[in-house]
């Protein structure tokens, strides 16, 4: 989880610390804490005024934004393939309700299927 850069993106914005304090109801120096890292556990609320104010997600302030942007592509890579491919799917219903030592028995034969090909 990487930290998100409070400092950066203020200067990014041509925000001041006066600034942000304003939108976010505290002191300068208290927006100057959270840049540097002094503080490091904001409240929610503030969390939430300091992301409308940056103009980014709450979670990205929180630092999980970008694995949960991989995640969904990889999640939507596979509903992609489950739409779009029938077999896909037909394996999908049948894997389902299997067991995970059937499902990777049905792995391996298909392993050596793809192999004699």
């Amino acid at each position: 989880m990487e930290k998100f850069d409070i400092f950066t993106r203020r200067k990014e914005l041509g925000l001041t610390l006066e600034d942000i304090g304003k939108a976010c109801n505290v002191g300068k120096s208290t927006v100057k804490k959270w840049e540097t890292g002094f503080i490091e556990n904001m409240k929610r609320d503030k969390i939430a005024l300091l992301a409308n104010v940056l103009k980014v997600s709450p979670l990205e302030i929180m630092g999980i934004e970008e694995e949960k942007k991989e995640d969904e592509t990889e999640i939507m890579q596979y509903l992609e393939e489950l739409r779009t491919r029938p077999e896909m799917r037909m394996l999908f219903n049948v894997s389902s309700k299997a067991t995970k030592e059937d499902v990777e028995k049905a792995v391996a034969i298909i392993e050596a299927l793809r192999s004699t090909n």
